[in-house]
C-alpha cells in the first residue's frame, strides 16, 4: 500500500512539472490597446504602438515599445529588483537611460496597482494556450476588469505582467498600466528562441540620468 501511495505522489509531481512548461528564453508579442488620461490630447492615440514585444531570458526581460515619437525599452529582473528604462527620442536625437533606485521604486509605489483576483468559470484559447478567466479588481481604485491566465507555461515576469502574482500562471490577456496610461494587452505570439545579443544592455550613446531628471524633463514637455 505504501508503495502505491509513493508511486502516486511521484507520478503527480512529475506530471505537474511536465504540465507547466518552463520557458527560459524567447519572445512574446502583445496586441495592445491604450486608455488615455482624461486630459490627454485625443490625437495622441494615433502615436501609440499597437504592438509591444518582450524578450526574456532566465530572470531578465525587456519590454520594447516603439512609436513615431519615441522608443522605450524597460529592462527588469524581479529577483534582484532591477529596473531600467531606456528612452530614445529620434526627433531630439537623444537617448536616455534611467536606473531606478530603491528610493525611486518606493516613490512609484503609490502608482502601482494592487490586484485582487477572483476565479471565474469561463475558459478560452489565446495564442494556442488554454486560458482561465479571472475577475481582477484594483484595490486602490476599485476598478474591475477581466483577465485570462494559463498554467501551461512558466515565464519570467516583464514590465506588463509584473503586477500579477505568478501563482495564477502566465497572463494571456489583461488590463494594467504602462507609462502612466491604461493598457489592455493580449498575447498574440509566444516563441521559444534565442534572444538577440545585447537585448538587456544599453549602448554607449545613452546618457545616464536620474529619475528626478526624467520627471523634470517630462514636466517641461
Amino acid at each position: 500500500m505504501k508503495k502505491i501511495i509513493l508511486s502516486g505522489i511521484i507520478f503527480l509531481s512529475v506530471f505537474t512539472v511536465l504540465a507547466q512548461n518552463k520557458i527560459n528564453e524567447g519572445t512574446i508579442k502583445y496586441d495592445v490597446q491604450w486608455t488615455l488620461p482624461p486630459n490627454a490630447n485625443p490625437q495622441m492615440a494615433a502615436m501609440l504602438p499597437s504592438e509591444i514585444t518582450v524578450y526574456f531570458k532566465g530572470d531578465s526581460s525587456v519590454t520594447i515599445s516603439k512609436s513615431p515619437m519615441s522608443s522605450t525599452n524597460t529592462v527588469m529582473n524581479p529577483k534582484t529588483e532591477y529596473l531600467r528604462l531606456l528612452l530614445e527620442i529620434p526627433m531630439m536625437q537623444k537617448k536616455y537611460s534611467v536606473i531606478f533606485t530603491p528610493a525611486d521604486m518606493e516613490e512609484l509605489e503609490d502608482k502601482i496597482p494592487q490586484y485582487e483576483l477572483t476565479t471565474a468559470t469561463e475558459n478560452k484559447t489565446i495564442a494556442g494556450y488554454k486560458g482561465q478567466k479571472y475577475t481582477v479588481k484594483d484595490k486602490k481604485t476599485d476598478k474591475t476588469s477581466d483577465a485570462w491566465f494559463t498554467k501551461d507555461v512558466d515565464i519570467v515576469q516583464n514590465s506588463l505582467s509584473r503586477f500579477f502574482d505568478k501563482s495564477y500562471g502566465f497572463p494571456l490577456e489583461f488590463n494594467t498600466v504602462q507609462n502612466g496610461m491604461g493598457i489592455k494587452a493580449t498575447v498574440k505570439e509566444l516563441k521559444t528562441e534565442t534572444v538577440p545579443a545585447g537585448s538587456f544592455a544599453a549602448t554607449k550613446d545613452y546618457e545616464e540620468i536620474t529619475f528626478e531628471q526624467l520627471k523634470s524633463m517630462s514636466s517641461r514637455r
